[in-house]
């Protein structure tokens, strides 16, 4: 869960061409990079949650323009989200069309339903929580990843059964521009760079981007303590 900012909005930027990025990707991140795509074209993408979706920016995509969304008005759409597929697939975010964001691992307690995505992508995870331990040998496995998709947060710290969590790590992967990490107002490029931060106590966001973005945010939940993703693997 995560805790938004209402009065901060994020700045616009003069994004370089997509073009101009080299598209190549690292060895090590082919695997994870094939089964997102791979996840992305099945249909079968998860919802995201209500409460995610209040700190992400969503623009209007019905053809009547694309407007930004205020914090209210995503509040009341997250709210009446009924519909069989996430309002995600509805808007366009960080100028990345579709978006989503969803977790694969461990919940605590038995209150929180394990994520659907375990068995929906299970290579996915797998090599998702494999990469962790290549990206930080001396980090402690975590327990639970968010994956997002083309998704740009706006200004939060988490919260909610997110509270008393690890130290995050996060990585970028996918070919687009823009899209850096802001903790705490120190802007970070994350693609194909792992970066650790608290996101319990650092205010943090996405900058505007441009093309095909996903991220992987790696944690462990209160409750979640000495649980490792990769012994959930198949």
């Amino acid at each position: 869960a995560l805790q938004a900012a209402d009065s901060v909005s994020l700045p616009t930027a003069i994004l370089p061409p997509l073009d101009s990025v080299d598209a190549t990707v690292p060895v090590l991140f082919e695997k994870v990079l094939y089964y997102l795509r791979k996840a992305d074209a099945s249909g079968l993408w998860p919802s995201t949650t209500p409460k995610r979706q209040l700190v992400m920016i969503a623009s209007s995509t019905n053809g009547k323009g694309n407007t930004n969304m205020s914090l209210s008005a995503a509040h009341m759409r997250a709210k009446s989200n009924n519909a069989d597929r996430p309002s995600a697939y509805e808007f366009s975010e960080g100028q990345g069309q579709a978006s989503g964001s969803f977790s694969v691992g461990a919940f605590p307690g038995d209150e929180h339903t394990q994520p659907k995505a375990n068995a929906l992508f299970p290579e996915l995870m797998k090599y998702a929580f494999e990469l962790e331990m290549v990206l930080c040998p001396d980090r402690e496995p975590s327990s639970t990843i968010a994956i997002n998709r083309n998704a740009q947060f706006r200004p939060h710290t988490d919260s909610g059964a997110g509270a008393g969590q690890s130290t995050s790590l996060i990585v970028g992967l996918g070919t687009y521009v823009g899209g850096e990490l802001v903790v705490e107002g120190e802007k970070k490029n994350i693609r194909y760079k792992a970066l650790e931060f608290n996101g319990w106590t650092e205010r943090h966001w996405t900058m505007p981007f441009q093309g095909e973005r996903y991220s992987l945010v790696w944690f462990t939940p209160k409750g979640c303590e000495g649980v490792k993703g990769i012994d959930l693997c198949r």
